[in-house]
């Protein structure tokens, strides 16, 4: 008994050591979505802005990640691993009511707006989410405009649900959804980059303006959430040239 006793104080205490490597050296969960310029894959490699951010902040902790150890996957698939396994990191992420308890928080990153993108010919006047009620919506499931779109009264037989951003952004062109809940200038770019000219697309209804915030797994130890919060403000004062490291990092990509 003894014997046995011995060998589960030493399993637990094995496993209680992995968990710990596994949240100070590296070993993370880290995913994203495709929600460029904040993050995005070129040629098969996650970059964007939240992204360049993280890596240099986990850095300035001695945190070892690679840019090839992120993934980037459909965004509900990403918020299930961020609820579900510890040592998960998810980006770039809207700090919302309902998501609060959830996680826990480094940030904010930087913000955006969350609006409701339509065809500029179809002149749409959205003075509230009563009038969207009588539209097609497409949305990302469990994306944060979804969730504010569905609390505003929205009924989800209205909503096109898909996994993928770019899939509404051709439903919007070929007039098979009368609007896109999404960030809007992530709207645009993605379309940019299919071919489809974005001047011909608008934000008819601001859903939100959000910060975005690095979502880590409940159990992340409260300590380290602390100390890279700090690290990020540091991030975020003013070097001798007036502009900090964060801002350097973000003009990189919005110019």
């Amino acid at each position: 008994m003894k014997r046995l006793a011995a060998m589960c104080i030493l399993n637990i205490m094995c496993c209680c050591l992995l968990y710990h490597t596994a949240l100070g050296q590296g070993q993370w969960n880290v995913v994203t979505e495709e929600l460029p310029p904040y993050n995005y894959a070129r040629n098969g490699v996650v970059q964007g802005l939240s992204t360049d951010i993280l890596l240099r902040l986990f850095e300035k902790e001695g945190i070892v990640l690679q840019r090839d150890q992120i993934r980037l996957i459909p965004w509900p698939r990403a918020y299930e691993e961020a609820l579900k396994i510890p040592g998960t990191v998810l980006f770039s992420a809207a700090r919302t009511e309902e998501r609060e308890p959830l996680f826990r928080w480094v940030g904010p990153i930087t913000n955006l707006t969350m609006g409701l993108v339509a065809l500029k010919e179809k002149h749409l006047h959205i003075n509230s989410l009563d009038d969207v009620s009588s539209y097609t919506v497409g949305t990302i499931f469990n994306g944060a405009p979804e969730q504010f779109v569905i609390k505003g009264g929205v009924p989800k037989e209205k909503l096109e649900r898909v996994y993928q951003p770019e899939l509404n952004i051709k439903k919007l062109q070929a007039g098979r959804i009368d609007l896109f809940a999404f960030s809007v200038f992530s709207a645009k770019y993605l379309m940019a980059t299919m071919g489809i000219d974005p001047n011909n697309y608008e934000n008819v209804y601001t859903l939100k303006q959000v910060d975005l915030y690095y979502a880590f797994h409940r159990r992340t130890d409260a300590a380290l959430i602390t100390s890279l919060n700090a690290a990020l403000a540091e991030m975020k004062q003013p070097g001798s040239s007036g502009v900090s490291e964060v801002d350097r990092i973000i003009n990189s990509y919005l110019h």
